[in-house]
């Protein structure tokens, strides 16, 4: 997704994820995830525009997105960075649980371990509110 040239693509994407139907803002969630393994700096702030979506499907997918991208080599400390900055906290705490639950799940394929996972967690996860 967007591997040669991201810009316009990620520049496309954002005009739908305010959306006014559901399924397209969590597709265009679930399609950016692809960007957000290798590069989640580029897609985060994207993201972090759903974090108050109303619509179950849509925060489900966002909540796996952010699974999904933390888990790959140098991703979880600018995922949790920048969880540092969201406002909605019980979605947040959401996230950080199924980004601890992927790296058990995934742990053939994970950089870290579930524990060394849930240590930078609780290290560096410092919500403002």
């Amino acid at each position: 997704m967007g591997e040669k040239n991201p810009v316009p693509v990620l520049d496309w994407a954002k005009t739908y994820l305010e959306h006014p139907d559901k399924e397209i803002r969590r597709e265009i969630c679930h399609g950016i995830e692809l960007r957000g393994r290798t590069h989640p700096q580029d897609i985060l702030p994207l993201l972090k525009t759903l974090e108050f979506d109303e619509t179950k499907r849509v925060s489900n997918t966002l909540i796996h997105v952010l699974g999904q991208i933390a888990y790959k080599n140098g991703c979880l400390k600018t995922v949790v960075v920048h969880l540092n900055t969201w406002e909605n906290k019980p979605l947040v705490e959401k996230a950080l649980d199924e980004i601890v639950d992927v790296h058990d799940r995934y742990k053939k394929f994970a950089v870290l371990t579930q524990q060394e996972a849930i240590d930078y967690i609780d290290g560096n996860y410092n919500p403002k509110n």
